[in-house]
């Protein structure tokens, strides 16, 4: 990472998505899974999500569990590790789902335009089973 080489962010994916419309900082990644098998495991995702949501809650507020995990980042500095950290903390999506799937729609729209039945096929719509809803509190 270069900032932990003293290189100056100059923007950030934060700075650009609103430009091309959508309302919040919007989650860049996601968990992917069939929705037959969704159907027939919501107890195993809901505590997929749960501890998914305890470890982003750890890794957002402990610098020690940092220090702890960083063999697993592959790291080579403590620099690049407080890099990777601020930015992990920065990205965690702290928004309810239906905020996440509107500005998805309106993000999709505009890579459908810009590239069109090459870049996302004949769907000119994100497909609405594309979020995962069963979930309380999302």
């Amino acid at each position: 990472m270069l900032e932990a080489k003293g290189f100056r962010r100059v923007a950030g994916i934060e700075d650009l998505l609103p430009k091309l419309g959508a309302k919040g900082r919007t989650a860049m990644i996601g968990y992917v899974f069939d929705e037959k098998w969704a159907s027939a495991n919501q107890d195993a995702i809901a505590r997929f999500i749960a501890i998914t949501r305890k470890a982003k809650e750890l890794l957002s507020t402990s610098d020690a569990e940092w220090e702890r995990i960083a063999p697993l980042t592959g790291t080579p500095d403590p620099a690049t590790l407080r890099a990777y950290r601020d930015r992990y903390r920065e990205g965690i999506p702290r928004r309810p789902i239906a905020d996440e799937e509107a500005d998805a729609r309106i993000l999709y729209r505009v890579l459908a335009a810009i590239g069109g039945r090459e870049l996302v096929g004949p769907a000119q719509e994100l497909d609405s089973g594309t979020f995962y809803h069963a979930i309380p509190g999302d």
